[in-house]
């Protein structure tokens, strides 16, 4: 048996390089199944594959190389696009934006009467600071809305964009 610090592989390489020598130099948009993933990791194991993906990835943005793998429900991963950054990126500041909201309910319901001293003050403390993160990412959010809507606005005054007219009106008018 191996001990705990001696390599998977017998080139010595971790699971996550393996991942990442194989995608490097993949173009956009290149589909990587599972099944391609565990050959290349020499195992099935599902949880050992994603945390070798999500460990290239990480490197991957360390680095600023433009080749972070995105999940594919059915297919595996794929290279993601330039255009799917930023909807990418939308999404993980909105599942940031639901954890700190949990956070914060969390600490909301803490025992503070069953706490010491010292530990309720620590408590309070943290609730005021997450809260405060909490309405800092509401209102980012926010502000992002209002700029998105005030471009648009733009577009549509510019010409750049037509008008979307609520097809329900025209589908279903008003009974008379």
């Amino acid at each position: 048996m191996a001990d705990l610090f001696s390599p998977r592989r017998a080139d010595g390489r971790s699971e996550w390089r393996v991942v990442y020598d194989f995608v490097v130099d993949l173009p956009y948009g290149t589909d990587v199944k599972f099944e391609t993933i565990a050959e290349q990791l020499d195992s099935d194991d599902r949880s050992r594959a994603h945390r070798a993906v999500r460990r290239c990835n990480q490197e991957f943005t360390q680095q600023g190389k433009p080749r972070v793998l995105g999940s594919v429900r059915g297919v595996g991963y794929r290279v993601m696009q330039p255009a799917d950054y930023v909807p990418a990126a939308l999404s993980i500041q909105k599942q940031a934006r639901r954890k700190m909201t949990s956070a914060v309910d969390l600490m909301r319901t803490a025992p503070l009467n069953d706490m010491e001293p010292a530990q309720r003050d620590w408590a309070h403390k943290v609730t005021m600071v997450m809260i405060d993160n909490e309405l800092r990412l509401r209102s980012q959010e926010q502000w992002q809305q209002e700029a998105d809507q005030r471009l648009r606005e733009l577009e549509e005054r510019a010409g750049l964009r037509t008008k979307v007219i609520e097809h329900e009106a025209t589908e279903n008018p008003a009974p008379t």
